[in-house]
């Protein structure tokens, strides 16, 4: 189980947000060891109509990852809930990666360097 609070709101659906927070809690458990600078996730499942050669019902899962004073955003759109989370897991992470990365170049960086 997670350390990180991960908050869950769902919309235009009929589910609970109780349905999806075993699941939602559990695969962004995984990245707490990956990424321990996380604050707080902050995860929206919503329920998307649209209107293409009959009625096609979609869901589009929202992440953002808040990372002391900073935010990162994911967010995806597949026709079920499991895709959405795994696509957007996967870009949220890329974001995290990236930004672990970027801060550990500015920290290698000798002062007297970063002066110039």
């Amino acid at each position: 189980m997670s350390n990180i609070p991960i908050n869950v709101t769902v919309r235009h659906l009929e589910e609970p947000a109780s349905k999806f927070q075993p699941v939602i809690q559990t695969e962004l458990g995984k990245l707490e060891s990956h990424f321990s600078n996380v604050t707080d996730f902050s995860v929206v499942v919503e329920g998307i109509s649209k209107v293409a050669n009959g009625v096609e019902h979609k869901r589009k899962v929202d992440i953002t990852a808040s990372i002391k004073g900073n935010a990162l955003a994911a967010s995806a759109e597949e026709e079920n809930f499991g895709k959405a989370l795994d696509v957007a897991i996967s870009k949220i992470k890329a974001q995290l990666s990236k930004h672990v990365d970027k801060s550990r170049e500015f920290k290698s960086i000798p002062t007297a360097e970063a002066v110039k």
